[in-house]
C-alpha cells in the first residue's frame, strides 16, 4: 500500500512523543485542519499495523503509538526507502485548484508535474477530476497544447469558488484559528495580511457587527472582504446588475457598507466602488443573526409581521403532522423567525448557503427533516421561491430542539452545574442543549454562553463546574469537553467519562441544592401579586385607550402618522416628537400583514405617557412598498408605548401582537367588526391571557 508524505509525518512526530497528543495539536504542528487529520486515520492505522504498532487513542487525552525500539527502527527504514512518496490523489486536486485559484497566467502541465512529482499523464487526469468542481461554479477549464492551462469565468463566480474551497477543506473553528497564525496553504488563496488588516477594520463596528451577527456570519464577512481587497489589489472588477444595485443603495445596510468601504479604501489605498459595497450590503442582509437580534423591545414580539405569521403557520403545519402542539413554545417562535429573514434575502439574492451538519441531521432526524421541508412548502407558496435542503436543514434543527424541550417530562435530580457554550445559531445550541439533558440527568444544564461569557464574570456568577462546548476554549478555568453541535456518539462516551470522574468529587446533595437555589432567585409570593396586579392594570390601561377611528382621510401612510400623532399628544412639541419616532420607525420598513390589507404602526418614546392600543380604517386604501410587491393598505393597527415601559406592559403588548398573528378571526374583526364587538373581542383576548396567568399563580 502507497502512504502519503503526511501520513508518514505524522506517524513519525507520534513516535516522537512519550504521552498521548490531541488531534488539535497535531494540526497545529503540520500546519494544516483537524478534519484532514481524522480523514487520514484510516491510511494511519493501517501504517501503523504493517509496521506491527499498535495505535491508541483515548477521548479528551488525543492518541499515541505504542513501539519498541526496534519497530521504531524499522519505521525509520521504511519511512526512508518511501522518500519521494507522491501526494495522495486528494492533496493534488487541492493543490491544483489552489495554483489555479490563484494564478493569473496560463500554468504548463510540466509546471504542476515537478510541483507534485508525477507524470504528465497523471496531471491530465486529474484535471478531468477537477473539471467538472470549477463548471458547477460557472468557472471553464481551459487546457490549451503548448499554451498551458486557465481559468475563464465572471469575478463573482471565482470568489465563490475560493470561499467554497476554503469551507470544503476547513471547518468555522480552523478557519478562525489558520487565519489568526500563519498558515502557508490558506495563504495561496488569502493573504493572511490583507484579512488582518481587514480583521482590525470590522473591530470599529463590533458593537453593530460582532454583537449582532452569529460568529460564523462574521467570519463570512471577513473572507468575503478579504478576497475582495485581494481581488481588487490584483486589479480583478466586479460588476452588478443596476437593477440588483439600485434598491440596494436605499437599503439601511447599504450605509454600513459604505463606512466599512471608505474604511478599506483608507487602510489600503484603493478605490472601492458601489458594486463592491452592494455586495457587501448582500452580505450584511443575508447574514444569519443572533437570537433576539431582529426583536427589540420597540419592535415587541413582531419586528416583522409577516415572517411571524409564516412562523407560527409552519409550526401549525408541523403539529399536524407530527402530534407536537409546539405553540406554546416562545424559543421556537423567535428562532425560526430570526432565521428566516436572512434565509429568504439568501435564497431571493442567490447568496450562498452552507450547512455543514445537513448529512448528520438527515441522518439523525430522517422524520423531523421530513416534516420540515413539508412545513417549508408555506414558505414556497408565500415568497415564490425554492426552498434548498440545506435551509431545510436549519428549519429541521429548530424544530428538533423544540421535540425535545417538549418531551422533557422528567425532573432527576442533577448534581453537576453545566454550561453549554456555542458560537452557532440558536437552532444548533438549542438542540445540543436540550440532548444533554435528555442523555444525562447528572447534568445540571444551568444555560448557554458565548465565548466572551466564559472569559468573564459571568461564568463565576453560575458557579458552573463543567462546560460542554462546541468551540475551542484555550483559557478557560473550568473543565471542557469540546463536542460536535449534533452530539455524535464518541461525544456521548467522552461526556459519560468526564461525569464518572466529576461524580466521584461532587458535592453533597444539600450543598448542591444551596448552590441551585443561589443561581435561581425563588419568585416569592408578593412578587406574584405584584405581577398579576401589574399585568390587570395593563390591561384596563389598554381598555381604557381602545378606540376605533372609522373613514380616516390619508394621502400616504406619513399623512396617517401625522393624524395618529395630532390624536396621541396634546400640544404641538410633543406631536412633533411623536411623528418624527414613527416616521423613522417607518423608514426602517413597513410591518406589513401580508394580503390582509393592515399596516402595523408603533412606535415607543418618552412623550407618550401611556401606552395605547386603536384602529384606524381608512376611507380609501394607501399602497405602500416596491412596484413588484406593493400592497393595498385598508387599516392600520397603532400600537403606541412610553419609554418607561414596564416588563408587565410588554408582556400585555406582546399577548396583543401574538393575537394578530395567530388568530385569522382577529384580523376580521379589525377589517369589518364595529367598535363595541372589535372591543369585546380584544377584551376577550387579554381576560383570557390574565386567566391563564391566575391560574399559573403569577409565576412567570
Amino acid at each position: 500500500m502507497e502512504y502519503s508524505k503526511r501520513t508518514m509525518d505524522i506517524v513519525d512526530i507520534l513516535l516522537n512523543q512519550d504521552s498521548y497528543i490531541s488531534i488539535a495539536k497535531l494540526a497545529e504542528e503540520l500546519n494544516i485542519s483537524k478534519r484532514t487529520i481524522f480523514r487520514d486515520m484510516e491510511e494511519i492505522e493501517a501504517l501503523v499495523a504493517q509496521q506491527q504498532m499498535k495505535l491508541h487513542k483515548k477521548s479528551k487525552l488525543g492518541i499515541k503509538i505504542e513501539a519498541d525500539p526496534h519497530q521504531i527502527e524499522a519505521f525509520r527504514q521504511f519511512s526512508q526507502s518511501h522518500k519521494n512518496v507522491h501526494f495522495t490523489q486528494e492533496e493534488r486536486l487541492n493543490q491544483i485548484i489552489i495554483e489555479l485559484l490563484r494564478s493569473r497566467e496560463p500554468r504548463k502541465f510540466f509546471f504542476f508535474s515537478t510541483l507534485l512529482n508525477v507524470s504528465d499523464a497523471t496531471i491530465s487526469y486529474d484535471m478531468d477530476k477537477i473539471e467538472p468542481w470549477f463548471e458547477e461554479r460557472n468557472i471553464s477549464l481551459i487546457r490549451k497544447p503548448g499554451y498551458g492551462v486557465f481559468l475563464k469565468g465572471k469575478e463573482i463566480d471565482f470568489r465563490k469558488a475560493i470561499v467554497d474551497f476554503l469551507y470544503q477543506n476547513y471547518e468555522h473553528q480552523d478557519l478562525v484559528s489558520l487565519i489568526d497564525n500563519t498558515s502557508h496553504f490558506v495563504e495561496t488563496v488569502m493573504d493572511r495580511e490583507i484579512s488582518m488588516k481587514v480583521s482590525r477594520i470590522l473591530s470599529q463596528y463590533e458593537d453593530y457587527l460582532a454583537n449582532r451577527l452569529t460568529d460564523q456570519s462574521y467570519m463570512g464577512l471577513m473572507i468575503h472582504l478579504s478576497i475582495a481587497v485581494q481581488r481588487i489589489l490584483r486589479g480583478e472588477s466586479i460588476v452588478m446588475n443596476p437593477e440588483v444595485l439600485t434598491p440596494l443603495k436605499s437599503d439601511v445596510q447599504f450605509k454600513m457598507a459604505q463606512d466599512i468601504g471608505f474604511d478599506i479604501e483608507k487602510v489600503f489605498g484603493i478605490r472601492f466602488p458601489e458594486d463592491e459595497l452592494g455586495y457587501i450590503t448582500m452580505h450584511l442582509k443575508g447574514s444569519k443573526l443572533k437570537t433576539g437580534a431582529l426583536i427589540d423591545q420597540q419592535d415587541l414580539i413582531i419586528s416583522n409581521f409577516e415572517l411571524s405569521r409564516l412562523a407560527s403557520g409552519m409550526i401549525h403545519k408541523f403539529k399536524e403532522l407530527s402530534g407536537y402542539d409546539l405553540r406554546e413554545d416562545e424559543k421556537l417562535l423567535i428562532g425560526l423567525v430570526s432565521h428566516l429573514r436572512p434565509a429568504l434575502t439568501r435564497i431571493k439574492l442567490s447568496l450562498d448557503i452552507r450547512n455543514p451538519l445537513l448529512e448528520k441531521i438527515e441522518e439523525m432526524y430522517p422524520e423531523i427533516f421530513k416534516m420540515s421541508m413539508i412545513a417549508s412548502e408555506l414558505i414556497t407558496k408565500q415568497f415564490s421561491v425554492v426552498i434548498p435542503r440545506e435551509e431545510v436543514g436549519y428549519v429541521a434543527m429548530h424544530f428538533g430542539a423544540a421535540i425535545e424541550r417538549y418531551v422533557k417530562l422528567q425532573n432527576i435530580e442533577k448534581r453537576i452545574r453545566t454550561g453549554v457554550v456555542c458560537s452557532s445559531g440558536i437552532g444548533t445550541s438549542s438542540l445540543l442543549y436540550s440532548r444533554l439533558v435528555k442523555l444525562f440527568p447528572r447534568l445540571e444544564v444551568v444555560g448557554q454562553f458565548s465565548r466572551e461569557d466564559v472569559y468573564s464574570e459571568k461564568i463565576e456568577q453560575n458557579e458552573l463546574e463543567l462546560l460542554i462546548t462546541t468551540i475551542s476554549l484555550d483559557k478557560s478555568k473550568l473543565p471542557s469537553i469540546q463536542v460536535n453541535p449534533l452530539l455524535m456518539s464518541e461525544d456521548i462516551e467522552r461526556i459519560k467519562q468526564v461525569i464518572s470522574i466529576l461524580s466521584s468529587n461532587v458535592k453533597p446533595y444539600k450543598e448542591q441544592s444551596d448552590v441551585v437555589k443561589k443561581a435561581e432567585p425563588v419568585v416569592t409570593d408578593i412578587e406574584k401579586v405584584k405581577r398579576i396586579h401589574g399585568l390587570t392594570d395593563s390591561f384596563l390601561i389598554i381598555e381604557n385607550s381602545f378606540k376605533l377611528y372609522d373613514n380616516v382621510r390619508a394621502k400616504s401612510i406619513d399623512h396617517l402618522i401625522k393624524a395618529i400623532s395630532e390624536s396621541a399628544t396634546p400640544d404641538h412639541k410633543t406631536r412633533k416628537v411623536l411623528q418624527t419616532a414613527l416616521i423613522e420607525r417607518e423608514k426602517l420598513g413597513s410591518t406589513v400583514l401580508q394580503g390582509e390589507g393592515i399596516v402595523l404602526i408603533h412606535g415607543k418614546t418618552s412623550v407618550i405617557k401611556n401606552m395605547s392600543f386603536t384602529i384606524w380604517r381608512l376611507e380609501k386604501p394607501l399602497y405602500v412598498g416596491l412596484e413588484k410587491r406593493r400592497e393595498k393598505i385598508i387599516a392600520a393597527v397603532v400600537m403606541l408605548i412610553p419609554a418607561d415601559l414596564s416588563k408587565e406592559q410588554m408582556e400585555t403588548m406582546s399577548v396583543l401582537s401574538k393575537a394578530l398573528i395567530e388568530e385569522t378571526e382577529f384580523i376580521e374583526f379589525i377589517k369589518t367588526a364595529d367598535e363595541v364587538k372589535l372591543f369585546d373581542y380584544v377584551k376577550t383576548i387579554m381576560h383570557k391571557w390574565l386567566s391563564k396567568q391566575l391560574k399559573a399563580g403569577g409565576a412567570l
